[in-house]
């Protein structure tokens, strides 16, 4: 019998902890394609693949960025795979990457193409690394090199926040003051810095908490399930639901129970 994926996060130290939500790890084994469907929730990623059949001399780049996601992407996992990354707090890469991150929106970048020398001694660490809590452990090393070249735009993070700890349930027009902008001022600054817009990500923080509703309680009916996570009513859920996912509420309980998230079904956090 296959065993299941294996997907494990660390946390972060505490002088990273404002710019990265968590260190994580997966392996699978998969004798057919697994399909794994990633969910967007307003992060960016640093990814290594560093799965057996992908090889040191694979292409395309086995360490790369993966930008803000405006949609699920279903990625077929297959043979010995496994991966490790950084996950950044939404607005938490833009320190690091010194880019307009809407550039990386819904796409991938060689991090070569940024860091080459400082990638290539990346790849060539995590290749002599056993193990996915010691792989973790190197990339906060790594990433702690970094840090005195970033700065956190304290402002913007802070209404990020807002929205997070909202749930998406948020008059976007509320945010101009906290950052003491104008609305199209807003949306630029988001955008440059988180990679969506703020709208977007209000519509993810809200889809995210209804994932975690059906997480919990996968019976809950349509109707209570949109009252509790604050949509208009069981059509919006619906609609808003099935764009941001690809597929409705049921659809996706249905899927878990026969296929499952990998990014849901491993040991937690350490």
């Amino acid at each position: 019998m296959t065993p299941p994926p294996r997907y494990i996060e660390a946390r972060p130290c505490a002088a990273l902890a404002p710019y990265v939500q968590c260190f994580w790890g997966m392996t699978a084994h998969a004798s057919i394609p697994l399909p794994s469907r990633v969910l967007p929730d307003g992060c960016i990623d640093i990814l290594m693949d560093l799965g057996s059949s992908s090889g040191r001399d694979a292409m395309p780049p086995r360490l790369r960025i993966v930008g803000a996601m405006q949609q699920a992407e279903v990625v077929p996992l297959s043979g010995e795979a496994c991966f490790v990354g950084i996950r950044f707090r939404p607005g938490g890469a833009h320190p690091f990457l010194r880019l307009p991150v809407h550039e990386l929106t819904d796409g991938h970048l060689a991090l070569g193409s940024l860091w080459p020398h400082v990638a290539r001694e990346w790849e060539e660490r995590l290749w002599g690394t056993e193990g996915l809590r010691a792989r973790l452990a190197l990339l906060e090393q790594l990433l702690l090199r970094r840090l005195s070249s970033a700065s956190l735009d304290a402002a913007l993070a802070h209404a990020v926040g807002l929205i997070q700890a909202a749930r998406g349930r948020l008059q976007v027009e509320s945010l101009e003051d906290v950052l003491g902008v104008g609305s199209r001022q807003l949306e630029r600054r988001f955008r440059a810095t988180v990679g969506l817009a703020p709208k977007v990500l209000c519509r993810i923080a809200r889809m995210q908490h209804a994932v975690a509703l059906l997480e919990h309680r996968p019976e809950t009916a349509g109707a209570e399930l949109a009252l509790s996570a604050g949509y208009y009513d069981q059509a919006h859920l619906i609609r808003e639901f099935r764009a941001l996912t690809g597929l409705s509420p049921g659809a996706y309980v249905r899927e878990q129970t026969q296929v499952g998230f990998v990014q849901s079904a491993g040991e937690g956090r350490l």
